[in-house]
Order: structure tokens, then C-alpha cells, then sequence
């Protein structure tokens, strides 16, 4: 690793660190995507509305990809709440199309307008133009991410690493692993490579995917606005 590139971790990780800014960023991440790929099943069922008010629970069950049973109780608990409502169809009264209420709409455009304020703040000290070229240098690195294997020699030093020093690992990794972190960097299932302190590999350690299937969403899971 160049001092550069050092340099550059070290500036992202300082970033990060910030009261908020992680947040504010996987928030922004969240609202940014289709609401079949993140969130609470209740969140991804007021995304959906937000862009498309007046929708049948089939058609939630296709976009949200799960189960009808778990449409209608999280319609029945948003209903309740006063946040949705339902109406009959126009063109068939034997179907009930989902609204957002008055008090759904205000709750969708406060978390809106929170969500700008915050990009607003954190990137205020840049020009447009500055913020033009941000936005393209870390599209590289996403890229570069996803379709490279940027940490394969990471791994391969890691791995190389432990098993010419197993009894040093085993030694100074003895009784932190119930506590979720490992020996070194990379060692262990807590600490890592990976987003949000995972092993190496995308979000997760070894033979933890991070892959979560919406069909396993409980309808009566907790409600976070964040989630907006």
C-alpha cells in the first residue's frame, strides 16, 4: 500500500467515524433503492406508495416480492395507525386500491426533506463542480468494488499470515471471540474487510451471506422513519 492510497483510508475512516455520517450514508443508501432491495416491510411498503399511491395488495405482493398473508397485516397495522388507507377501485368495486393518508404523505415528505438536509450539510463546504467530481471518483471505486477483487491480496497475505503463526492466533484470540472480535485485522467474525465490521467478503465473515430474503419479512417487525 502507497502512503497515498493509506492516506485515502485513512481519510475515509475519519469520515466515517463522524457523529452521523454513517448513518445519514446508509440511510441515503436505502432510500436510494428499489424498495425491494432494503428495508423493514413496513418502510418498503410506504416507499412503494410514495411512488405509486393507489395500488391493489397483489400488486405489493409482486413489487415487494412477498408473501400475500404478510401484505395484508402490513396493511392492517399501517391502517391502523392512520397512515394508509384503502378505497374501492373506480374501475372494479370488488377491489381495494392502498392510499397513503394525509398523515403518511406528511411522514414520507418530512423524511424526504430530512434526508436533503443532511446531504445539504455534510456536503456544504463543496463547489458544484466539487461535488460533480466526488460523485464520479467514488463511482470508480464502487465500480471497482463490484466488479474487481480489489482485497484478494489482502486476503491472501492474511491467510498466509495465519496459518504460519497458528499458535499466535490461537493464543491472542483466545476469549475475545465470544465478544465478536478477532485477532488482527481481518481475523475473526467481528472485525474485517467487509461493510459494517463483517469478515472479509461483502458484509459478512466466512459463511455468514449477507443475503437476506425479503420472504422471511415479518409484518410485525418495528418501524423506524430512518428507514425514509
Amino acid at each position: 500500500m502507497s502512503n497515498t492510497t493509506s492516506d485515502l483510508l485513512e481519510q475515509f475512516g475519519k469520515l466515517f467515524s463522524q457523529p452521523g455520517f454513517a448513518q445519514a450514508a446508509f440511510q441515503a443508501q436505502h432510500f436510494g433503492q428499489h424498495p425491494r432491495e432494503h428495508g423493514r416491510g413496513q418502510e418498503r411498503l410506504l416507499r412503494l406508495l410514495a411512488d405509486n399511491d393507489g395500488i391493489s395488495n397483489a400488486d405489493i405482493t409482486v413489487a415487494l416480492d412477498i408473501r400475500p398473508s404478510s401484505v395484508s397485516a402490513l396493511v392492517t397495522k399501517l391502517e391502523s395507525a392512520g397512515i394508509i388507507e384503502r378505497r374501492e377501485s373506480a374501475d372494479d368495486k370488488r377491489v381495494l386500491l392502498i392510499y397513503l393518508t394525509e398523515k403518511g404523505q406528511s411522514l414520507i415528505n418530512t423524511s424526504r426533506a430530512v434526508r436533503d438536509d443532511l446531504s445539504d450539510g455534510i456536503f456544504a463546504s463543496l463547489t458544484d463542480e466539487e461535488r460533480e467530481q466526488l460523485n464520479a471518483i467514488l463511482g470508480k471505486l464502487i465500480e471497482n468494488m463490484q466488479t474487481g477483487d480489489p482485497m484478494k491480496d489482502a486476503r491472501q497475505r492474511m491467510r498466509e499470515f495465519r496459518d504460519e503463526n497458528r499458535d499466535l492466533y490461537d493464543k491472542l484470540s483466545e476469549g475475545r471471540h465470544h465478544h465478536g472480535r478477532g485477532f488482527g485485522p481481518g481475523f475473526g467474525p467481528g472485525r474485517g474487510f467487509g461493510p459494517w465490521g463483517g469478515g472479509f467478503g461483502p458484509g459478512r465473515g466466512h459463511g455468514h451471506g449477507g443475503h437476506h430474503d425479503h420472504r422471511d419479512d415479518d409484518a410485525d417487525e418495528g418501524f423506524n422513519d430512518d428507514e425514509f
